[in-house]
């Protein structure tokens, strides 16, 4: 029988912003691109899980990603209502179709799209799903999996450079019914590209819906390394394409998962750094200075934010605080006991793009990266290095 402190919850709110009242600044690709309409609702979606005297709240959040500061916000508010917040995960899956909560894409250069009504009310629905989620535990069996998403994924800025891995792990009562089921793919939820108006969760909510409307339990989706720059491969960039990705998504998941193993879970084991990260980025620093960022440097052109890893037996989780680049994270996952390997991209923090420093090639013009893009994106060439080492360390703990 499955150990009765082993346990896991889950619980949900929809976080789609209001369109009545005040205009909604949709995130990526350019400024002042303002929401007209819904196609898929946005949620905050939490995990919880507890065993012995360990507790992990993995909340994922339909947005474009969140600040450390506002993370730091969220677990103070939890400490005060009495929830102890180290195991807290707040992983963004940056859809490109919804609301700006970083503040990069308001109606003018300069000016924050942020909404911070909208914004505390998202941190509420966090706090909320994270409190419910792990106060509703029950006695769970888990079965982990990995496939792949063929024809999906596309590498714009290295075509030849794709992790098209679907890893995906699912929690079932002792009398089948499932839980919950977290799935893992690296590539950006823009199927709904820049001309798109719509307020979207995109492939990722699709593929969530629908593993809940095939298997019942609450889905969440974690993006892994899906910077530089992997990209939905789809016909169209429409609603119906949208759709499409996410259920193929969902239909390769949920095969690998009926074909794995139950077994009786037994470990759960959290690992947690902080790091530091040099500001050597022009335009983060402008942004800093006109207030768009919303993040505190420890120190004069010194960013602070953190990682954790969580060990599962067969399945683990890495959190990394913004977008890394794919060869990158081949080589945190092959260094990852295994069989079941998790990165959870753009989590408690979002830094941009993380490259390789061998790969980093300063932009000549900051304003005008042309290739450049994701360089001009990064806090600097040696973020890659600083976090790859960090979170080799962290593992091999």
């Amino acid at each position: 029988m499955t150990e009765m402190n082993f346990l896991v919850g889950a619980a949900t709110r929809k976080i789609t912003p209001a369109l009545q009242h005040h205009p909604v600044f949709l995130a990526g690709f350019q400024q002042d691109r303002r929401a007209t309409s819904v196609d898929l609702d946005l949620y905050a979606r939490a995990m919880a899980i507890r065993h012995e005297d360990q507790a992990m709240m993995l909340v994922a959040c339909d947005l474009i990603g969140l600040s450390r500061y506002d993370v730091a916000d969220i677990r103070i508010q939890l400490a005060a209502r009495g929830v102890n917040p180290d195991g807290l995960i707040v992983a963004c899956t940056h859809t490109h179709s919804g609301p700006d909560t970083l503040g990069l894409w308001g109606p003018h250069p300069g000016e924050s799209g942020i909404n911070l009504g909208y914004l505390a009310l998202v941190k509420q629905a966090i706090i909320e799903v994270a409190i419910e989620a792990l106060t509703f535990c029950c006695p769970v069996r888990m079965r982990s999996a990995s496939t792949h998403l063929h024809g999906f994924v596309q590498n714009f800025r290295s075509p030849e450079v794709i992790d098209n891995e679907v890893t995906a792990i699912q929690f079932v009562k002792q009398d089948g019914e499932v839980v919950a089921t977290l799935l893992n793919l690296a590539c950006h939820p823009e199927v709904l590209d820049g001309s798109s108006t719509w307020i979207s969760a995109d492939y990722a909510g699709a593929a969530c819906a629908a593993v809940e409307a095939a298997v019942g339990g609450m889905a969440l989706h974690v993006s892994g390394a899906l910077g530089g720059m992997l990209s939905p491969n789809v016909p169209e960039r429409t609603p119906a394409g949208v759709r499409s990705m996410g259920q193929a998504y969902a239909e390769v998941a949920l095969q690998a998962l009926a074909e794995a193993e139950l077994v009786e879970p037994s470990r759960l084991e959290l690992r947690h750094c902080e790091v530091r990260f040099p500001l050597q980025n022009p335009l983060f620093s402008q942004a800093l200075q006109l207030g768009m960022l919303r993040t505190r440097l420890a120190e004069p052109q010194t960013i602070i934010s953190e990682i954790l890893y969580v060990d599962l037996g067969p399945a683990q989780i890495v959190t990394i605080p913004g977008e890394l680049l794919p060869r990158l994270g081949f080589v945190l996952k092959m260094a990852m006991p295994g069989p079941c390997r998790i990165l959870a991209g753009i989590a408690n923090d979002e830094l941009g793009y993380i490259l390789p420093d061998d790969e980093f090639v300063t932009p000549a013009d900051y304003f005008n990266p042309g290739a450049q893009y994701e360089e001009s994106m990064s806090l600097g060439p040696q973020t890659g290095s600083i976090l790859l080492q960090a979170t080799l360390n962290l593992i091999n703990m």
